[in-house]
């Protein structure tokens, strides 16, 4: 059907014309301009989830407040990027962050306001709980107040977060940073989840970055990517500006500037109902002096394993190393010490040796029988007849460690082969912790070069070499911490 709209004259059909362009119109023009909104990034994921993550559920749960559903003075007007009640170092915030305000949408200020009511009044409370640990730290180094955001940003207080570029804890430090600003990263423990060590090291990292850059965009993006990434960009571009290399940028920076921003907006938007909360962590305090595996705690002891790792956040595996301050569960301490000798008999003799599917009887053995008093444990019954809590388990049919006062237990002579199981287990030991060291080939020159195999990480490499550290690497190669299996590193000789 065809209409001339110039013929006919009618107002009603004028509208309803007028009115369905500018409908198709909107339709295709938004479709072609639609920028796609990735809320699979951590920003948006940690933001989403907070009331999800288990750490801040369990500290939560550990105070007499909690942070309401609702909030009063709530403002339902439109937030804009350019509200001047927003500010950042007693100025505009859209003056500090003029790339992230004038020419980019900021879709994470999108996407942080549509869940504020089911995600902000947790977060500000958990910040109001961290407040006093970060002012000081800012304050000691003369930066912005609003730097406090941005671990409500990077990982909205989850202690195992990670940002996909080597970021990782409450600050998503990366390795190079955090080990020159005196955090320790090993295979066993990352200080990076420790709230109180990592907020020194990173507000640190922040006061030298910007005594760098002299510019907030550029100093939060080298925070993210690092100082060779930025100044990389920077020297590609012969501009010291944000904007000359944000398209360069990995996805994971950008989007951390952006959502360092937006975060502001909202901070500044309303209260949010946040309280401060007042968790009681109880825990005793215990050195432990060898290296000391949960499973043998919760198999002797019957210790609360999801209680132990909350409240040692920065250990990797579920293992204690050697000379390790650990934190446990209130009221553990005295029976830990009492039975301190049976967990590491226990832990040498059963869960470090591999499983035997049988044991053997000593055929020259002379059984007796043994009742269980009030105290005993698998553990120290072994170690007072000298013989294994394996073999006490194969002669009774047990299928763990659990056993009762008054039960009778069948137990058979020392057996002769203990000195030889012992030189054994030396020399397993021994061969367990000899490091694995890749094909190394010299060279002409003053270094040699190394082969990265899978599993490496710089902190592992640089072990292997004396007086090699992870930056020395790192500065001759000219690369970041992230490497790859197959790659092939230059290492000074000393």
């Amino acid at each position: 059907m065809y209409i001339d709209i110039s013929k006919n004259k009618t107002p009603l059909l004028k509208f309803y014309f007028t009115f369905l362009f500018a409908f198709l119109f909107a339709i295709t023009y938004g479709q072609k301009n639609k920028k796609k909104v990735n809320y699979e990034t951590v920003y948006a994921i940690e933001f989403k989830q907070i009331k999800e993550c288990p750490y801040n559920i369990k500290l939560i749960s550990l105070s007499e407040t909690v942070s309401g559903k609702k909030w009063k003075n709530h403002y339902e007007g439109s937030m804009s990027d350019l509200d001047t009640i927003c500010q950042f170092n007693n100025n505009f915030l859209c003056s500090s962050f003029p790339t992230n305000s004038n020419h980019l949408t900021n879709e994470y200020l999108i996407f942080y306001f549509s869940l504020k009511k089911n995600s902000c009044p947790t977060l500000f409370s958990l910040l109001n709980y961290y407040q006093n640990i970060i002012d000081t730290n800012l304050q000691t180094n003369n930066l912005p107040k609003e730097l406090k955001l941005i671990p409500a940003v990077c990982s909205a207080f989850n202690p195992y977060s990670f940002n996909g570029i080597g970021g990782v804890g409450f600050w998503h430090l990366n390795y190079p940073q955090a080990i020159k600003y005196g955090l320790l990263i090993d295979e066993l423990v990352d200080e990076r989840k420790d709230f109180k060590k990592s907020t020194q090291a990173a507000t640190s990292y922040l006061k030298d970055l910007y005594l760098i850059y002299n510019n907030w965009e550029l100093t939060l993006a080298a925070y993210s990517c690092g100082v060779t990434t930025v100044n990389k960009y920077i020297n590609r571009s012969k501009e010291k500006t944000y904007e000359a290399i944000y398209p360069n940028l990995p996805k994971e920076t950008r989007d951390f500037v952006q959502a360092f921003v937006a975060m502001n907006y909202i901070a500044n938007y309303d209260n949010y109902g946040s309280v401060q909360i007042n968790p009681i962590i109880a825990a005793d305090t215990i050195k432990i002096e060898r290296k000391l595996l949960y499973k043998s705690l919760k198999d002797v002891m019957q210790i609360d394993l999801t209680e132990l790792t909350f409240l040692n956040p920065t250990l990797n595996v579920e293992i204690f190393p050697s000379n390790f301050t650990a934190y446990f569960p209130k009221g553990s301490k005295e029976k830990y010490m009492r039975l301190k000798d049976s967990i590491y008999f226990y832990q040498d003799s059963v869960v470090l040796k591999p499983k035997i599917d049988s044991i053997a009887i000593p055929k020259d053995g002379e059984p007796f029988t043994y009742k269980v008093k009030s105290g005993d444990v698998l553990g120290t019954i072994a170690s007072q007849f000298h013989v294994r809590v394996s073999q006490l388990q194969d002669w009774n049919n047990l299928n763990g460690t659990r056993i009762n006062i008054g039960q009778q237990l069948t137990i058979y002579k020392k057996s002769s082969t203990k000195k030889t199981e012992e030189i054994g287990e030396d020399n397993q030991s021994q061969e367990q912790e000899k490091p694995t060291i890749n094909t190394i080939k010299k060279s002409n020159g003053n270094f040699i070069t190394y082969t990265v195999k899978s599993g490496d990480n710089l902190w592992l490499i640089a072990k292997n070499f004396p007086g090699i550290s992870a930056e020395d690497i790192m500065e001759l190669n000219e690369i970041d911490e992230n490497i790859k299996a197959g790659q092939v590193l230059k290492i000074k000789t000393k």
